[in-house]
């Protein structure tokens, strides 16, 4: 499915958006768990150092005597422990042999503890971290080791651990309302995208339409004019434009109908000439009988045979005036099937006064009963605008030939002269509007482009092949399945 230029941009300027949100999110997570951390570590270390100053000066207290063994420790430990804020899973005091001395869990007095984390903090004399994952549920800890530690007197060891879970929770809780803020932020984005798409994108898409329904022969497809922005200039050129092209194709429809006129008069005047000689013979003919008849017309058998004579001239006068308005005019419901033979037998009978005056013999080899599915009147004018060539290209005399036949399901007719010829640069033009070769008066360079037309309108093939000097052959081919 094609999408709209519309739906392009709100597309990617969604994805865009959703990206950045998603790439700002997730940073955000990562910048406020990392904070979050970083904060309970510091946490833990601010309490290392404070509890394990206070465990060391209950430690000297002891040694000194001033306070009983242990119970400070215990409930310092005690306390410590219940702090809910601090969320400890464990707070143990070890002696120099690494022995639990006192413990948030009764059951663990006594123990001997040894670990890495713990051998490092008492050689270093510096609290030690470490993360881990304790139990089924995977939540991290930080585990702290203070040395209890003061000029150079090593008392022991601080362990705690501090679960992570509250941190965990405040993180999720932190992410979950980032992908609320960025879901209604996306929503309204999207809402904001939509309606720039439709005051910056919309037009763009109606403008074009709108050019696509331009055709020649609808009525101006304008467009009204909103603003005064540069969309709204576009507009405004875009019904200047349609508005220009809709006067420049009046006019050259104009203009092409007086130059089918001229090529049709041009074209008449051609046949005038034979017209005029078909006619003037018989005319001739017929005045000579009139005055004969003023002369002799009382004897009764004088005057039939010359009244018969008038007879037979006026039948061949009408019968050239009804051939040429034939040829002339265009019928409605004209059968669209024709006898390529008794089409050329009438558009050679007005073009032989023209052959004999200029000397042309004529050759003709047409396949008896071949019928060809084209309308009389454009196959007469096919033949009869490219024999007109033929004849004008041949002024010294020459030789006219047509062949017609059948092949490979479709009619072919040539048309072969022995005339001046084409200049092999112009072939390709001889068929283009407005391009004859002709004397000034003769055309005006319609006959063979109209031609072309007739031939394309039944699906048809027009070729030309010329030498210079030697003549030239027009080849048209028409399916017989048109």
């Amino acid at each position: 499915m094609k999408l709209s230029l519309q739906k392009k941009f709100i597309i990617v300027a969604f994805l865009a958006v959703l990206l950045l949100t998603a790439v700002i999110s997730f940073l955000a997570a990562v910048r406020t768990r990392s904070a979050l951390l970083h904060a309970s570590e510091k946490q833990g270390l601010m309490l290392a150092q404070t509890v394990s100053a206070l465990i060391i000066n209950e430690l000297i207290y002891e040694k000194l005597g001033l306070v009983e063994e242990g119970g400070l420790i215990d409930n310092y430990v005690r306390e410590l422990y219940q702090r809910r804020e601090l969320d400890l899973k464990y707070v143990a005091v070890l002696d120099t042999s690494l022995q639990v001395i006192s413990h948030s869990d009764f059951g663990e007095f006594g123990k001997r503890y040894s670990s890495p984390l713990i051998e490092e903090a008492r050689l270093s004399g510096t609290i030690m971290m470490k993360k881990t994952i304790a139990g089924p549920a995977g939540i991290e800890e930080m585990e702290f080791a203070a040395p209890l530690a003061i000029e150079g007197k090593h008392w022991g060891v601080l362990l705690f651990s501090l679960s992570l879970e509250g941190v965990e929770r405040e993180i999720r809780a932190m992410i979950l309302q980032i992908i609320t803020l960025s879901l209604m932020s996306l929503c309204f984005l999207f809402i904001l995208i939509y309606f720039l798409s439709r005051r910056f994108i919309k037009p763009i898409i109606d403008l074009a339409e709108a050019m696509g329904e331009v055709e020649v022969e609808m009525r101006e497809k304008t467009m009204p004019v909103a603003g005064s922005d540069e969309l709204s200039r576009l507009v405004q050129s875009y019904n200047d434009m349609v508005r220009r092209i809709r006067r420049a194709n009046e006019e050259m429809k104009l203009a092409h109908e007086k130059l089918l006129q001229s090529e049709k008069l041009a074209t008449l005047g051609v046949l005038a000439s034979s017209v005029a000689h078909r006619i003037n013979n018989p005319l001739g003919g017929l005045f000579n009988c009139v005055r004969l008849l003023q002369r002799q017309g009382d004897d009764p058998g004088f005057r039939n045979n010359y009244l018969e004579l008038i007879l037979e001239g006026l039948e061949s006068i009408e019968k050239t005036v009804g051939q040429l308005l034939y040829t002339a005019g265009r019928r409605d419901g004209e059968e669209k099937r024709s006898e390529v033979a008794a089409v050329l037998a009438r558009v050679l009978k007005f073009l032989d006064y023209r052959m004999k005056k200029q000397e042309i013999s004529y050759v003709q080899e047409v396949t008896d009963g071949l019928v060809i599915p084209v309308a009389p009147h454009d196959l007469e004018e096919m033949l009869l605008n490219t024999m007109i060539n033929s004849i004008q290209a041949m002024e010294s005399g020459g030789t006219l030939q047509v062949n017609a036949g059948r092949g490979n399901e479709q009619v072919e007719i040539r048309i072969e002269d022995t005339g001046t010829g084409i200049p092999e640069d112009r072939l390709d033009q001889v068929f283009d509007l407005f391009y004859s070769t002709k004397k000034a008066g003769e055309g005006t360079g319609l006959g063979m482009w109209m031609t072309y037309e007739l031939v394309k309108k039944y699906r048809g093939h027009i070729s030309l092949e010329s030498r210079e000097g030697v003549g030239t052959k027009v080849s048209i081919v028409i399916p017989e399945g048109t």
